[in-house]
């Protein structure tokens, strides 16, 4: 497995900008294309101006700031920010696109329409800073993606997955994180942290667990030097999951889901969309189907 075809949503704030590094670092390792989009959300009525806009900005390039609609300024200012953007990082191909639409939408229209295989995205969770791709954009782009998607979650760009907390209830075989695990070992010499959360409400013996965990392991071919199993008890699923992930110091969060068709109990529902939206550590989100 590689990822040839990444896309980043880009509204230029500081959380964005390290997910284009984060996702400029796997290019470069698999000799990927990256699409940066930057979404611009207006009134419907307002969309046929900006698309001409768009379309138009190519013609204006001697043009003041007085001497153009601010529309067109605006747009002029948006391109100039994705050229500055891509110009750090010469040796990767870009695809610029600049849409009007709603964020969680028009990501689903780029992934369907250009073959997406990762989305890189940043994201200032719950807390919130003004940024455009925050919360529910997050949450909805989590849950309904078809393709992995890698949230960044702090301003810096270091990203470096060395210490992985994959969380599971391990009830389904390897699927795609045979694939994955392999991938995140070779780019980055990847420990994973095998943890299985335990609630009040899902009380389970520790042997059966761990014989679970095992078989996991063993279908995905881990050497034991490559991962350990973790038995963890929490209130619930998601607290769980941040708390050992906090606890360990771990580099990133790793879950699978099935997304809208449900998944057993442990990513049923809005596990995975809150882990996501929550964490103060990159979380990487794939699908199990």
């Amino acid at each position: 497995m590689s990822f040839k075809n990444i896309l980043v949503p880009i509204d230029f704030s500081p959380r964005s900008y390290a997910a284009l590094e984060a996702a400029a670092d796997v290019a470069t390792q698999f000799d990927s294309k990256i699409t940066l989009l930057h979404i611009i959300d207006v009134p419907e009525t307002d969309r046929p101006q900006y698309q001409l806009a768009l379309d138009t900005v190519g013609n204006h390039e001697n043009s003041g700031k007085d001497d153009i609609p601010a529309i067109l300024f605006a747009m002029k200012e948006t391109k100039r920010q994705l050229r500055e953007a891509r110009e750090k990082y010469p040796k990767i191909t870009f695809i610029e696109k600049v849409v009007f639409d709603r964020v969680h939408r028009q990501i689903y229209t780029v992934v369907e329409e250009s073959d997406v295989d990762l989305i890189v995205m940043g994201s200032s969770g719950a807390s919130g800073l003004g940024e455009v791709f925050i919360g529910s954009n997050t949450q909805k782009v989590v849950r309904n993606a078809n393709c992995p998607v890698l949230v960044i979650k702090d301003d810096e760009g270091d990203f470096n997955a060395r210490n992985i907390v994959f969380a599971s209830d391990f009830s389904e075989m390897g699927g795609e994180a045979a694939r994955l695990f392999p991938l995140f070992k070779t780019l980055y010499g990847s420990t994973v942290h095998l943890l299985n959360i335990v609630t009040p409400s899902t009380f389970e013996a520790t042997p059966t667990t761990q014989k679970r965990m095992r078989e996991f392991a063993k279908d995905l071919k881990m050497e034991k030097e490559d991962f350990t199993m973790n038995i963890f008890n929490y209130y619930t699923e998601e607290e769980g999951i941040l708390t050992f992930a906090e606890e360990n110091k771990a580099d990133m969060i790793m879950l699978g889901t099935h997304g809208r068709k449900g998944f057993s109990r442990f990513m049923m529902g809005s596990i995975a969309e809150n882990v996501a939206n929550h964490s103060e550590i990159p979380v990487f989100v794939f699908r199990q189907d």
